[in-house]
């Protein structure tokens, strides 16, 4: 393969923004064996997850000194989220580049308006959304910009009506539906992950569901049927089916609007959508450490993830039998991160994956507060594997670093002592049938009145942070404590921000504002809190 020519420049463009584009160098690309394995890593781990380019017929334009290249749009979008999985490649090439330089290409390209076919516009919008390096990729110009982009412009071109598929080729159809489900499920999982509001309402498309044939690609003039891999239009089939659950349990029934009478029976209505879910996946998509594929490891993480947010956002009022349910999958998240690792497949996962790890965690350190001694030291070493699976990742995706220094603050072996002490206390409070008193064991955790999970409606972490923090803060004060402390107030001190208000040095919303107002502020914050976690001062005790 020749690498791909500039192409002929659309009669009329505007010659300032052509010479912008070429200031920009957007029409340059790397040595012919940088794109080669560029093109080999997006359509081996990225087109599964997001199939919205036909291979066969990139493949051919891409190869053929005959005929026209590829859109340079699309390319620079390929290259730029293909960029990010380069890191062991043997060309060094590869391995310099920076998916950034991409990004940027890509958005000049955009901006400029140098594109005029929808289809290809949309394929370049969804995979720009797919750029995440730090906390300002979550706002302006970033993953949730993207997101809503991509549908909006998808609804403008009739994607979200089947009546518009009347005259198109079978080809033309099923790259359409694709483009369409693909920005259901970022829609969904962004919402579900970053607890943004749902963009694309179930009940204003009539998209077909997805089914096999939608993945074949034809050569109408020819009539040739292409072959395709069975098992990449299985598993995304699956992973929408697993999104549409999101809308069920997660985006719309369970935030904090919901009536607490109904959580119970929404929650159960989840449940049982997800026991489906499981009986009817495939069987070669099923799990197993034993026969493990890197797909089937990202669908049962998403899957398992799931069950997770589900008890956490029930808390406090969740059954026994969801947080043993709620350990298993944590447990099950960490194993699969694990053995994609061992596979050396880690660091091809997409980005999602983060969130993926960020809930185990928080699910597994809820169980270790009210856990026997016996079960501390198992979720202890889970944690900790949790940590090093979110080390790797940060080396693919920098936003991990930032989480896995979160949590070394808040999982410190200091913490770990007090909570082991706290259930051996517990314990012999328990077989001497004396009852607990005021300031014996773990204090009890009860969820603020936050919609968001995992990342909230700033930038990132807010609800973790408060968490985290407030469970730092409240440790480190255990031992200045008045011995006259009423159960009242220990509890109140627990809960900590009953109204999802944060008190930041003695002001209310001084945090949040900061986020809202300044995303860099975030990293400051977090390191504040980590130097508050480790300073011994009694006063820390208010600043939240």
């Amino acid at each position: 393969m020749a690498q791909p020519s500039i192409p002929q420049h659309p009669t009329g463009f505007d010659p300032l923004e052509l010479d912008i584009l070429n200031r920009r160098e957007a029409f340059s690309f790397p040595p012919k064996d940088v794109c080669d394995i560029l093109v080999k890593i997006f359509f081996e781990w990225i087109a599964p997850i997001l199939p919205v380019v036909n291979k066969q017929d990139f493949m051919h334009k891409y190869h053929s000194p005959d005929e026209p290249s590829p859109p340079i749009l699309l390319l620079q979008a390929m290259f730029m989220v293909a960029a990010r999985f380069t890191a062991n490649q043997q060309s060094s090439g590869a391995r310099s580049a920076s998916p950034h330089v991409f990004y940027k290409k890509t958005k000049a390209l955009y901006n400029a308006g140098y594109e005029k076919d929808s289809v290809t516009i949309l394929q370049a919008v969804i995979l720009l959304g797919m750029y995440w390096d730090g906390p300002d990729d979550l706002t302006e110009c970033g993953i949730f910009y993207w997101s809503r982009l991509g549908t909006a412009l998808a609804q403008a071109y009739g994607i979200h009506d089947r009546e518009s598929y009347t005259d198109l080729n079978h080809s033309e159809k099923g790259l359409r539906k694709r483009i369409w489900w693909t920005l259901y499920t970022r829609d969904r999982s962004v919402a579900a992950a970053f607890g943004r509001p749902l963009h694309i309402d179930i009940n204003d498309f009539t998209v077909d569901p997805l089914t096999e044939s939608d993945f074949i690609e034809r050569n109408e003039l020819l009539q040739i049927e292409y072959p395709f891999d069975i098992i990449h239009a299985r598993f995304f089939i699956q992973y929408v089916k697993l999104c549409q659950l999101m809308d069920l349990g997660l985006c719309l029934k369970l935030s904090s609007r919901s009536m607490q009478d109904n959580r119970c029976a929404e929650a159960a209505q989840c449940e049982l959508g997800l026991s489906e879910w499981l009986a009817s996946c495939p069987l070669e998509l099923q799990w197993r450490q034993s026969r493990h594929t890197f797909l089937s490891g990202i669908l049962f993480s998403t899957f398992n993830t799931i069950v997770c947010q589900l008890q956490l956002l029930q808390e406090p009022n969740s059954s026994n039998e969801a947080q043993k349910s709620s350990f298993h999958a944590a447990s099950t998240v960490i194993s699969i991160l694990e053995t994609l690792y061992s596979h050396e497949q880690l660091q091809y996962a997409p980005s999602f994956i983060i969130c993926h790890a960020v809930v185990s965690f928080v699910t597994l350190q809820h169980q270790m507060e009210a856990s026997v001694p016996s079960l501390l030291h198992a979720i202890r070493l889970k944690l900790d594997a949790n940590l090093e699976m979110l080390k790797v990742l940060s080396q693919t995706w920098p936003i991990a670093g930032m989480m896995l220094e979160l949590f070394q603050a808040t999982a410190t072996p200091a913490h770990f002592d007090r909570q082991l002490k706290a259930a051996i206390d517990n314990c012999r409070h328990h077989f001497s049938g004396k009852t607990n008193g005021t300031n014996s064991g773990p204090r009890s955790f009860q969820r603020s009145r936050l919609r968001q999970v995992i990342l909230p409606q700033s930038r990132v972490v807010l609800q973790l942070l408060a968490r985290t923090s407030q469970n730092q803060m409240t440790a480190i004060s255990r031992q200045t404590l008045d011995d006259a402390f009423s159960e009242a107030d220990v509890e109140n001190e627990s809960v900590g921000l009953q109204s999802g208000d944060i008190h930041w040095n003695g002001s209310p919303y001084a945090f949040s504002s900061s986020l809202e107002t300044d995303p860099s502020a975030v990293l400051q914050n977090l390191q504040q809190i980590i130097r508050i976690g480790r300073s011994n001062l009694p006063s820390n005790r208010h600043c939240l």
